[in-house]
């Protein structure tokens, strides 16, 4: 064997040995990133969920609104009926 076909397949290994190198980096790195992208799901759930009531406030208003017409209802009769009674 010649000093050439050596170099070559020491050239060849060390090429092996960067590329293999080069997938383990790449595979640990997307595991970082799914474990940060789970994490970052979870605080999205959390916050959907802590938020949920807001989405209410509308019906909370329009309720309120009811209320406050049915009180101005209920003290426009009773004024009148108050006022009726006087005279």
């Amino acid at each position: 064997m010649s000093t050439a076909w050596i170099i070559g397949y020491l050239i060849a290994g060390v090429i092996i040995l960067l590329v293999v190198v080069l997938l383990l980096l790449m595979i640990r790195g997307a595991r970082n990133a799914a474990i940060k992208a789970e994490a970052v799901l979870a605080a999205l759930h959390e916050s959907r969920d802590n938020t949920a009531p807001l989405w209410e406030t509308n019906n909370v208003n329009n309720a309120i609104e009811r209320i406050t017409e049915g009180a101005g209802v209920i003290r426009q009769h009773l004024a009148d009926k108050h006022l009726g009674t006087r005279t």
